[in-house]
């Protein structure tokens, strides 16, 4: 029993050993100014707060889109990369924030936080304060006698996700997209008269629509049970009834020309 819980502990130890290592080989990080789930750059001005919380760490960091100083270019591999994915329910924002090396490897990934407010800027920061709170535990000190990680699984990794795009891409040819709280959703036939509602290009069933009368349907997101419709522009209209207001609540979901 001892000898089983000291190996347990000697292989959390090694964990976040290699994670900090990794990291502390790294001097600056990169940030975007948009993030795949925005719809304009610094949306909910929480890129130039990612560039704020990541100085607090200790990094060194540069926009994308800002010129850097002669020592800091050339070299695409020298950098981290940031990426925020929004992991965010109906009834609530979070975010979970990871620093990939230029080959897409995960040298941090940043327990999800949550944020239950409802204003989007307000919501989005507190999340992402909250994502970024993992990294303080890191203890990062940048190292340069240290080697970086380059190794090309993810070079893999990425081929065959973009493989399993292109297949759902194919299978749902007369998906009509729309965008909501900064995500994109597919919206496909479900039958002759209903619908699904796909998250994550394709791969999440998000919710169900099932005809109810003549332009209405019932709205089933395993979150929201409520009423949808689409109104003259084709955007998606859901109406639910907030337990913690007693209000009815609009939600729309925007149709996205392609």
């Amino acid at each position: 029993m001892r000898t089983s819980i000291l190996f347990i502990l000697l292989v959390s130890m090694s964990i976040g050993w290699s994670q900090t290592n990794n990291l502390n080989a790294y001097e600056y990080v990169i940030v975007p100014m948009e993030f795949d789930f925005q719809d304009e750059p610094n949306q909910y001005q929480i890129n130039i707060l990612s560039r704020v919380l990541l100085k607090e760490s200790g990094f060194k960091v540069f926009m994308n889109t800002e010129e850097r100083p002669m020592e800091y270019r050339g070299n695409t591999c020298e950098p981290l990369f940031l990426e925020v994915e929004d992991t965010s329910k109906f009834l609530s924002i979070s975010t979970i924030v990871r620093l990939k090396d230029c080959y897409d490897n995960i040298l941090f990934e940043s327990e999800e936080g949550k944020s239950k407010i409802k204003d989007f800027r307000e919501g989005y920061q507190q999340a992402l304060k909250r994502a970024f709170s993992s990294l303080s535990e890191v203890n990062y000190i940048f190292d340069p006698s240290l080697q970086k990680t380059e190794t090309k699984t993810a070079i893999l990794r990425q081929k065959e996700d973009k493989k399993n795009s292109g297949s759902k891409e194919e299978a749902y040819p007369d998906k009509t997209i729309y965008k909501f709280g900064g995500q994109t959703y597919w919206l496909v036939k479900n039958g002759n008269k209903d619908y699904r509602l796909l998250a994550n290009s394709g791969k999440e069933n998000y919710a169900e629509l099932q005809l109810a009368d003549k332009g209405s349907f019932l709205f089933n997101s395993g979150d929201i049970n409520g009423a949808a419709y689409f109104d003259a522009e084709g955007n998606l209209n859901i109406e639910y009834m907030d337990e913690d207001l007693n209000e009815i609540q609009n939600m729309v979901f925007k149709k996205i020309d392609q």
